[in-house]
């Protein structure tokens, strides 16, 4: 069964089949008994030039073979790693190659799961060529290329003879295409219901077959049906795979009474931890928290395991509990779990203690992470937290490091999280003209990358805050400006473009637009104290300090810094609160951020600089970074 396999188990399965018949064929024809050496070369000795150049073929043949194994193989596990496209591509390849009906049966089949009815109907017409006369795999593919593509009357009606005519294999695949369909097409639960659920009923021990009464029980209604396919599918997928978990997030979405109805109906204790996760989860998702915390008490008395520990400090955190009731969950998790949930356990607590901008000891519990699926999560959070203490150059280098890696996605970050923490870093450190070189390599680079849209915004964005810094301010608003068009409901874009029209030289041509920027921004995220300060220096600059100060009061007490010391204790000065304005502008001194600004500020207004301590290592980014 599906969730009973290995990952290169089952990439095994999808190919080894596509050359068995020539290779029993191939042991059909191969000597059993062993011979002696001296016999062997003499037989050798008397072949004819014919029987030499019949070895060779069936050499040549047999490494044809190999490699095309190889070939398919290679395309599995494209495929287990979201590569679709080059996928497909090399199942198209080898079917031209090998003329094969079975490769045909697997390109056609992937073709249809991923939507490319295009490639689905080339590689229909080429088996077509390869096998005139239609066999039993050229006839449940038709009859699938019918489903997918909304010929639904025909399709079901042929649903039994398909499944009479497959393999246990197969029958799963069909399972989950059915259950695809279904997302895919919502008037299909109605004319296939019955016939799937009734399908589905012959296959008890097939966790496939239980997907697809779900979500076509779900969606016709069919409650009780539903929740008996759950209760089938939990006994049989106690890991809850990759379709599981679709479908219960599918389900979760469109239906969210049947899973509710589910962990109503169901002894959970008897579950597997996995399952009961999803319980605590689905009481979270309907708001019900208390109920989720009493719940998991009881589950953690009854049976603790180190995934319910995680679960617990999640849902402590979700509850805004202290941080030592959320470590003290984690620490037991370590305590008790395997080196995959150990490693889980670190990435949470590295992640917790980050928004608490605790990175020293967020840094204690990266270096726990050593599970070998956490290898790219750890390479994204040790560049943030060493870019979090100060440390960019550290932060540049664990960057490169998690680039150089095979595999660019983890559990919980991906791509473009590690990309996000490599610019930042790239831009924080003390050589800007070689950042800005580099960013507009990188920039030109992913122009031509097709996942340029969601990458190019981070590359404007930070770039910008590089031209800022080197005073660059046409620049520097030219690239917010793209960056707002690409992300026209971010809040943090609309912040930053409009504090640096604000503040840059030509700020008076631009106020009204700022202000309308920054108004925008603070209607989004009323509580970020970074659009605070925004807000407050922009009815300031309109002249207005009276309607300055509450904002820039409550974003000093939020996320004091040196850069709103520096704005609040001007707007106090003009306010006639002077001596309350050097209180503050001195208190802003001991502060990290911009104290270049500061003191700039307090020399305009005739105070004196009094000498400060060496700032601590962990900088707070610029104004228009935060």
């Amino acid at each position: 069964m599906l969730s009973a396999r290995t990952r290169l188990r089952a990439l095994a399965l999808a190919v080894g089949m596509v050359f068995a018949a020539q290779a029993s064929a191939a042991a059909d024809a191969a000597p059993k008994p062993q011979v002696e050496t001296k016999k062997i070369i003499e037989r050798k000795s008397r072949t004819t030039p014919e029987q030499r150049e019949a070895a060779k073929q069936r050499r040549a043949e047999a490494n044809r073979r190999a490699n095309m194994l190889f070939s398919l193989l290679g395309g599995e596990m494209a495929l287990q790693k979201g590569n679709s496209g080059m996928a497909l591509a090399t199942y198209m390849a080898i079917l031209n190659r090998s003329k094969s009906p079975d490769v045909a049966e697997r390109a056609l089949e992937m073709a249809v799961s991923l939507d490319a009815f295009e490639q689905a109907e080339t590689i229909y017409q080429k088996w077509r060529e390869i096998e005139p006369e239609a066999g039993e795999a050229q006839r449940r593919m038709a009859w699938l290329r019918d489903l997918m593509t909304g010929k639904t009357d025909q399709a079901v009606s042929g649903l039994n003879d398909v499944l009479a005519h497959a393999s246990e294999e197969q029958t799963g695949r069909i399972f989950l295409l059915l259950a695809q369909a279904a997302v895919q097409q919502p008037d299909l639960a109605e004319k296939a219901g019955k016939e799937v659920h009734k399908a589905a009923l012959r296959y008890p021990d097939m966790p496939e077959a239980a997907i697809a009464d779900v979500m076509y029980s779900a969606q016709m209604g069919k409650e009780r049906h539903a929740v008996a396919a759950l209760q089938r599918l939990a006994a049989l997928d106690a890991e809850v795979s990759p379709p599981t978990w679709l479908a219960l997030r599918l389900v979760g979405q469109r239906k969210p009474a049947v899973l509710n109805r589910f962990f109503a109906d169901t002894d959970t204790q008897n579950l597997s931890s996995v399952w009961q996760e999803l319980e605590i989860s689905s009481l979270v998702a309907k708001g019900e928290q208390e109920k989720a915390y009493s719940r998991l008490q009881t589950l953690l008395k009854a049976n603790p395991n180190a995934d319910l520990y995680i679960q617990a400090a999640l849902l402590a955190a979700a509850r805004d509990e202290d941080m030592a009731t959320v470590t003290g969950y984690l620490d037991r998790a370590y305590r008790t779990g395997t080196l995959e949930q150990q490693s889980r356990a670190a990435v949470i607590g590295a992640m917790r203690y980050a928004d608490d901008k605790k990175f020293e000891q967020a840094k204690t519990w990266v270096e726990k992470i050593n599970a070998p699926e956490y290898v790219f999560d750890k390479a994204v959070l040790s560049a943030s937290v060493e870019a979090g203490l100060g440390n960019y150059q550290a932060a540049l280098i664990e960057a490169r490091r998690g680039q150089q890696l095979s595999e660019q996605q983890g559990r919980f970050f991906g791509g473009t999280d590690l990309q996000r923490v490599y610019l930042f870093a790239l831009v924080k450190h003390d050589k800007p003209q070689e950042a800005l070189k580099e960013l507009n390599t990188l920039g030109a680079k992913v122009m031509k990358r097709r996942d340029s849209a969601e990458r190019l915004p981070d590359i404007l964005y930070q770039r910008a805050m590089l031209y800022e810094r080197l005073s660059r301010h046409e620049e520097a608003v030219a690239d917010l400006r793209r960056y707002v068009a690409m992300n026209p409901n971010s809040a943090n874009g609309m912040n930053a473009l409009g504090y640096t029209l604000l503040t840059s030289p030509k700020h008076a041509q631009h106020l009204e637009e700022a202000f309308r920027l920054i108004q925008a921004a603070y209607q989004l995220e009323p509580e970020s104290a970074a659009i605070n300060d925004s807000m407050g220096w922009a009815y300031y600059r309109k002249g207005d300090a009276e309607a300055a100060l509450p904002y820039l009061e409550y974003a000093y007490r939020s996320e004091p810094d040196a850069e709103v010391a520096a704005h609040l204790g001007e707007v106090l000065w003009q306010t006639g609160e002077r001596a309350r304005a050097e209180d503050i502008w001195r208190d802003g001194l001991q502060r990290e951020g911009n104290t270049a600004l500061l003191k700039a500020t307090m020399q305009r207004f005739g105070i004196a600089v009094p000498p400060v301590k060496a700032a601590p290592a962990a900088k707070k980014a610029a104004k228009q970074g935060k």
